[in-house]
């Protein structure tokens, strides 16, 4: 398998003019999500009481300094991935070209960062509650009953973790082949054939989506990976839903990316090369009967 040709800037060529894409009027201008940022504000002022605690509490028992010390990490955590999370992607695209046998395919990778903040703010949790509840049974004068009600709510923190390790939830990626589109999402993998592709929406739910939306008789594959875990929506007609939060690329990018490879059939045999990422990379997406 040869190099993969990403589109960043790590990359050896320069990096090409790039120039604006028109927003879909479906979106909004870009602004914060209130309610996402007081939850972000409390997490941030509960990371910092609970180091204060975690310092005050360091002569009276290592248990309780203990137990603030990873709930401190776990409200930093939440605060860091609510904001990663919506905060849209800026910078160079995260597409590469992927070799794969005879055909490749054309990548638009996930937000690693936004996926490992995820895992680890989960295993914070179940770090928090596993770990107070062996520590209240053990130390603890006869039953003590928090300790079996802490470990409940631990074991859905667990699972999640375990589920990770076995590949069930994973950061996924969105894949664009001469054939069709397949999405693999934290929880869920669907593929639509170029054939069934009826055209592209824009949609707002508080945050850019796009859908590649599917004809009422389309061979429409798709599958949930984790039966515990629902983290991804499975929509009821034939259809790919593209949460822009998740992709390491432009929103307003990713979209018209969708829109030109579903306007123009005669191009969908670059995708799988590395012309294809290239052509994102410069947002080359005008009407190629113009040129």
């Amino acid at each position: 398998m040869g190099r993969a040709f990403t589109g960043r800037d790590d990359e050896p060529e320069s990096a090409p003019y790039a120039p604006p894409l028109e927003r879909p009027p479906e979106w909004p201008a870009d602004s914060w999500n209130r309610r996402v940022a007081v939850a972000i504000g409390f997490a941030a002022v509960f990371f910092v009481l609970a180091l204060w605690r975690a310092g005050t509490a360091a002569a009276e028992s290592g248990a309780v300094t203990r137990f603030f010390l990873v709930l401190a990490a776990l409200m930093g955590l939440t605060a860091l991935f609510g904001y990663a999370y919506w905060r849209p992607k800026r910078g160079a695209p995260g597409v590469r070209f992927v070799p794969a046998g005879v055909a490749g395919t054309t990548e638009v990778r996930s937000r690693r960062s936004v996926f490992g903040l995820l895992v680890a703010m989960m295993g914070c949790a179940a770090a928090l509650a596993v770990g107070a509840a062996v520590e209240i049974f053990v130390f603890s004068n006869g039953f003590p009953w928090v300790s079996p009600v802490l470990a409940l709510l631990g074991v859905p923190c667990v699972a999640f973790v375990v589920e990770v390790l076995l590949g069930r939830i994973r950061s996924g990626s969105l894949l664009l082949g001469p054939d069709g589109v397949r999405q693999r999402g934290w929880t869920v993998e669907s593929y639509l054939p170029w054939v069934s592709v009826a055209g592209v929406r824009a949609d707002h739910h508080g945050y850019p989506e796009s859908w590649v939306l599917g004809t009422p008789t389309a061979a429409w594959a798709r599958r949930r990976t984790s039966r515990i875990f629902r983290l991804d929506r499975m929509p009821v007609e034939p259809m790919i839903e593209v949460d822009s939060r998740r992709f390491d690329i432009d929103p307003v990018l990713l979209h018209r990316v969708l829109e030109f490879y579903a306007h123009f059939p005669e191009m969908r045999r670059e995708l799988g090369t590395p012309r294809a990422a290239e052509r994102i990379l410069r947002r080359d997406l005008d009407d190629p009967h113009q040129h």
